[in-house]
């Protein structure tokens, strides 16, 4: 009797361990912010950040521009004023080429990343951000969102407050 106990406790100890999870629960992407600066010329910033997905389902397709597809990185822009920040997105701007005003959203597509074994993602990257060069802010910022293909959101991040002048 002894031993059918033995047997049968090694045996749920081969099935508890030999059994592979599955991954239950979404993995959305998480990014941090690494770096805001202006470029060379101050007509736009370069935002660095890092970003980890865990189930690796970064980008889109270039046919997949509708709908949740769209876009898959948010940017909102913030201006200063008077000591309180004000949500500026879309940004106005003076088109003088035709005599009007524009509207400008900021949010971007990130590209597909090939991955057919879908390992985690990790890496850094970079994006050049329109700012409101039209009526130059004393102090602006950014907030970003990523969102993988699985269209889980990431955490929001939010860059240094920059200062144009």
């Amino acid at each position: 009797m002894k031993s059918v106990v033995k047997i049968a406790i090694i045996f749920a100890l081969f099935l508890i361990l030999g059994c592979k999870k599955d991954k239950s629960d979404p993995v959305p992407p998480v990014i941090n912010f690494l770096q805001a600066n202006f470029s060379a010329d101050k007509t736009y910033v370069v935002v660095k950040f890092e970003f980890f997905d865990g189930d690796g389902d970064l980008g889109l397709k270039q046919n997949e521009n509708s709908g949740d597809y769209e876009f898959n990185l948010f940017v909102d822009y913030y201006e200063k004023e008077n000591g309180i920040w004000k949500l500026k997105s879309p940004v106005i701007t003076w088109n003088s080429s035709e005599n009007k005003y524009d509207t400008t959203q900021l949010h971007l597509r990130v590209p597909f990343i090939e991955n057919e074994t879908n390992e985690s993602l990790r890496g850094e990257t970079e994006v050049n951000l329109f700012y409101n060069t039209f009526n130059i802010p004393d102090t602006f910022k950014y907030e970003i969102v990523l969102r993988d293909r699985a269209l889980h959101s990431s955490n929001k991040i939010t860059t240094s407050d920059l200062l144009p002048k």
